[in-house]
C-alpha cells in the first residue's frame, strides 16, 4: 500500500506537542517546524498521511529527541484510552500481546510489526517504511509492548532485542528502559520475550469492561480500514492543494494537479473513484465543505479569506455553497461552533 494511503493517528502528535510544553518549548512554534496545523489535530479521530508522517517524525524527532521520555512508558497510552482498555485488560497475557498487533492501527498503520510464538516465547519484528528512518518508532513499540507485558507477569524476561542503527545516539536511554542491552547494526528490529505465564488467567482481568473496549477499538479499527480507500488519498491531496494555493482554481485544473501528485492518468484517477462509487467532483465537494467546517471552526481566518482557501473566486458563491451543504450559512455556522 503506498504511503500516501496509510496514516496514524493525529493524536501522536497532541501528544509531542505536549511533551513539546512540558520541556519548555514553544508549542506553536514546534508546530510549525514540523509542518503540521494544529486546527488538523483536533478532531478525535483525526489521521495524518503516512508520507507525511514520515518527514515530520524525523523533524519531529531532531526537535525533541533528548533521551528517554519521562514517565511510565504506559502513559503513551492515555492518548489512546480505547486501546488501553484493550491492551490492558485482556484474559491473558498471550492475548494482550495479540491484541497489540491487532490494534496496534489505532495508534498508525505506516510500519509493519509481525509477531511470532514459539512456546514460552514470542517474538516482534518491527519493519519501518520510509527513507532515512532510524529505530525509534521500533524501540517506542517495543517498550510500550515490554511495558504492558510485565503488567501480566512481573517475572517477564526481554531475552533478546536488536535494532538496524549503527549507534544509538540519544535512543541509548529508551534501550535502557527494556532491561536487556540492545545489540546495534542488526539485519532487523527485533525483540524477543519470554514468560511462563504466557496463558495465566489474569488475576483483575474484568470480561464485561473487555466486552466494551473491545467494541470501541474495533469500531474505530474498521474506520481507519475505511481510510485506506483510495478516495480518501483524493481528499487529502485536494486539500493540501488547497492550501497552498492563493487563488481560486477551477475543477478541471484541480484534477490535473491531482494527477500530477499522485502520478496517474485522469483516466486512472477517475477508474479508481468509480470503484469506489465516487465522482472528482464529489471528492472535492465534500473536501471544500470538510475544510471550510474546520477554518471556521477552529481558525479567525475571515470567511472571504476561507472563500478564496476552499477554491471560490467570490464570497457569494462560497456562501451560497456552503450554505447549501451545511444548511446554514458560514457565519451562523462559526457561532453554532462557539457556543
Amino acid at each position: 500500500m503506498d504511503l500516501r494511503q496509510k496514516s496514524v493517528s493525529a493524536r501522536i502528535y497532541r501528544g509531542l506537542l505536549d511533551a513539546a510544553e512540558r520541556e519548555g518549548l514553544d508549542r506553536t512554534k514546534v508546530a510549525h517546524d514540523i509542518g503540521i496545523a494544529e486546527a488538523d489535530l483536533a478532531a478525535a479521530d483525526a489521521r495524518v498521511p503516512g508520507d507525511k508522517h514520515v518527514a515530520m517524525l524525523q523533524l519531529a524527532e531532531r526537535c525533541l529527541m533528548r533521551g528517554a521520555p519521562e514517565g511510565d512508558a504506559l502513559d503513551g497510552l492515555l492518548y489512546f484510552p480505547e486501546l488501553a482498555g484493550v491492551l490492558c485488560n485482556s484474559p491473558t497475557l498471550r492475548d494482550a500481546l495479540r491484541n497489540y498487533v491487532t490494534y496496534r492501527d489505532l495508534i498508525g498503520n505506516v510500519d509493519w510489526l509481525i509477531m511470532q510464538e514459539d512456546g514460552d516465547q514470542v517474538a516482534f519484528e518491527y519493519v519501518t517504511e520510509g527513507e532515512g528512518r532510524n529505530a525509534s518508532s521500533a524501540l517506542g513499540n517495543f517498550t510500550l509492548i515490554a511495558r504492558v507485558a510485565r503488567l501480566y507477569d512481573a517475572r517477564l524476561r526481554v531475552r533478546d532485542a536488536g535494532i538496524t542503527d549503527a549507534r544509538l545516539g540519544a535512543l541509548g536511554a529508551l534501550c535502557g528502559t527494556l532491561g536487556v542491552r540492545v545489540q546495534l547494526d542488526q539485519a532487523c528490529n527485533r525483540m524477543v520475550l519470554q514468560s511462563s505465564a504466557l496463558d495465566r488467567a489474569f488475576e483483575v482481568y474484568n470480561a464485561p469492561l473487555s466486552k466494551i473496549h473491545m467494541h470501541a477499538a474495533h469500531g474505530i479499527l474498521q474506520r481507519i480500514r475505511e481510510q485506506g480507500r483510495f478516495s480518501p488519498t483524493v481528499e487529502r491531496c485536494l486539500r493540501d492543494v488547497l492550501r497552498e494555493q492563493a487563488d481560486a482554481i477551477d475543477p478541471k485544473s484541480l484534477q490535473t494537479i491531482v494527477c500530477e501528485r499522485l502520478s496517474l492518468t485522469r483516466w486512472t484517477l477517475q477508474r479508481k473513484l468509480a470503484a469506489e462509487r465516487k465522482t472528482f467532483t464529489e471528492v472535492l465537494t465534500q473536501t471544500r465543505i470538510d475544510e471550510a467546517r474546520t477554518l471556521l471552526a477552529h481558525t479567525p481566518m475571515s470567511i472571504s479569506e476561507i472563500s478564496e482557501r476552499v477554491g471560490f473566486a467570490s464570497t457569494t458563491a462560497f456562501t451560497r455553497f456552503f450554505t447549501r451543504a451545511c444548511g446554514a450559512p458560514p457565519a451562523r455556522y462559526r457561532g453554532q461552533c462557539r457556543v
